[in-house]
């Protein structure tokens, strides 16, 4: 038989073409992860890198020499990739990569999730995902490269499912940051104002060049600066037309309507002038990112499709689009009202009638 077990342990045996092999599988606690071992023996056979000498590279050295190398050369966010990795390498010190199998993955899972974030609080499930998944890719490019042959991650569920953030600028709290975004913070209020205007992601306002804007089509024209790197055209609306003519008007001569008037360059963050205007209006638990949270969700509550809205905000996936439409309390009531005028509408409906009799 392929597969069996012997001594508590988990073995696989097969031959091809006269050559028998085998070997012990103790990381595997079931028949099914044994035969995906046999699986995975059975392709390396076929590749040729059966039986090969084992990489003895550590996480700590490959991420270092090898993955953050990488990351910076093929993606936007590798900032984020090695701010990420410092608690993944503290965890796993100097062990070596073939090693790591899936229970050491579900008990580093464990440990971040007991572990309190930068502020005190509880590490949220989604911040532990995001390790989860960095750690799935150093392995996928570590694969790639032929030092392991198999992804420890695989099939480790995920546990922010339940933990996406369903929090929008709501009326009252628009109006109380409005009011307190003046003198030293006028420049916030520009940024939120396009912010609220256009669905538009935080980097993608504060690196705002003049020659972006389209004043003949009425459009921001966003290239490099977005998250998927692709290009897209927002359309500008009449309200917010004359603020970005004015930011235009007095831009530097760098050009950025949001510059550093010392380098030149577009300001980085608003995060302490943003902060200080929270506590100020009183408001709480409110991201800077919640504004385009807003944005969808008032654009699909006006009757917006969300395909429209999709391509607004830049998202390649739909999916990713129903992340940031939160349904109002208005919103819904306009949609039961919707349902019950269409429902009048037809003569054969008799929902009305059958309504007055269980009242």
């Amino acid at each position: 038989m392929p597969v069996y077990k012997r001594h508590q342990k988990w073995h696989y045996r097969f031959s091809i073409r006269g050559v028998r092999y085998g070997r012990a599988v103790p990381e595997a606690r079931t028949k099914w992860q044994a035969e995906q071992a046999e699986t995975k023996a059975r392709e390396s056979i076929f590749s040729g890198r059966y039986g090969s000498e084992p990489s003895n590279i550590t996480l700590k050295e490959f991420v270092e020499r090898v993955y953050l190398s990488w990351a910076k050369a093929e993606k936007r966010s590798w900032k984020n990739d090695r701010s990420r990795s410092k608690p993944i390498l503290a965890y796993f010190k100097s062990k070596k990569m073939r090693e790591i199998n899936r229970f050491n993955v579900e008990q580093f899972r464990q440990h971040r999730r007991q572990t309190t974030n930068g502020r005190g609080g509880s590490r949220s499930p989604a911040s532990v995902d995001r390790e989860i998944q960095l750690l799935s890719r150093i392995f996928s490019l570590a694969i790639e490269r032929g030092e392991v042959e198999a992804n420890p991650c695989m099939r480790i569920k995920m546990l922010g499912t339940g933990n996406q953030v369903l929090r929008y600028l709501k009326p009252d709290e628009e109006e109380r940051l409005f009011a307190v975004l003046d003198g030293r913070r006028r420049h916030l209020m520009d940024i939120v104002l396009i912010g609220l205007h256009t669905g538009m992601r935080r980097t993608e306002i504060l690196s705002l060049h003049k020659s972006q804007i389209d004043s003949v089509r009425d459009s921001i024209e966003l290239t490099s600066a977005t998250k998927s790197g692709k290009p897209r055209s927002v359309p500008i609306h009449p309200d917010l037309k004359p603020l970005l003519q004015r930011l235009c008007e007095y831009a530097k001569e760098s050009g950025y309507l949001f510059g550093n008037a010392r380098t030149g360059s577009p300001i980085k963050d608003v995060k302490t002038a943003w902060r200080n205007a929270l506590r100020d209006a009183g408001i709480t638990d409110l991201r800077f990112h919640d504004l385009r949270h807003t944005f969808g969700t008032r654009a699909v509550d006006g009757g917006a499709p969300v395909s429209a809205v999709k391509e607004v905000m830049g998202h390649v996936d739909i999916g990713t689009t129903m992340r940031y439409v939160h349904a109002t309390d208005d919103g819904k009531r306009r949609a039961v009202d919707a349902a019950v005028r269409r429902g009048k509408e037809k003569p054969a409906t008799n929902l009305p009638q059958r309504l007055e009799k269980t009242a």
